[in-house]
């Protein structure tokens, strides 16, 4: 059974402008290990990445204070997200945003319990809830 995570909900009207015009440009996936070091190297953190159906990947960068910590991982088939999940399950960061494209493709962002809710309030500027993991009985 294919677990019921919740991906980050995305609102239309003026925040789905401004959240066009904040997006990194298309990229391939040859690119985003140093789209992703060129970021951190300018103390940005990509806060929500998107797969199209093409196999290109984009972002919506932030710029965390201090201390911040994340995983961002792009592009990735159902088992292996939920490998990073359980990972970062166990040392506690939740899950910040979930895109799913159309063939089952996830991209996600973890990050530090500590910047959760400065990020989560950056998102809602872009119109972008976030994600969900389903309840563990």
């Amino acid at each position: 059974m294919k677990p019921s995570y919740t991906p980050s909900r995305l609102a239309a009207g003026k925040t789905e402008i401004l959240r066009q015009h904040g997006f990194t440009r298309w990229m391939s996936p040859d690119l985003l290990q140093a789209s992703a070091d060129f970021l951190k190297n300018l103390g940005l953190l990509a806060i929500y990445a998107e797969c199209s159906p093409e196999n290109l990947h984009r972002y919506l960068c932030w710029q965390p204070a201090k201390g911040w910590g994340c995983e961002i991982r792009s592009g990735r088939a159902l088992y292996k997200f939920q490998e990073f999940d359980r990972v970062n399950i166990e040392r506690g960061w939740p899950l910040l945003s979930l895109h799913i494209n159309e063939r089952d493709i996830y991209s996600a962002v973890w990050i530090s319990p500590s910047h959760y809710g400065a990020a989560r309030d950056f998102l809602a500027v872009y119109g972008i809830e976030p994600a969900a993991r389903p309840l563990i009985s």
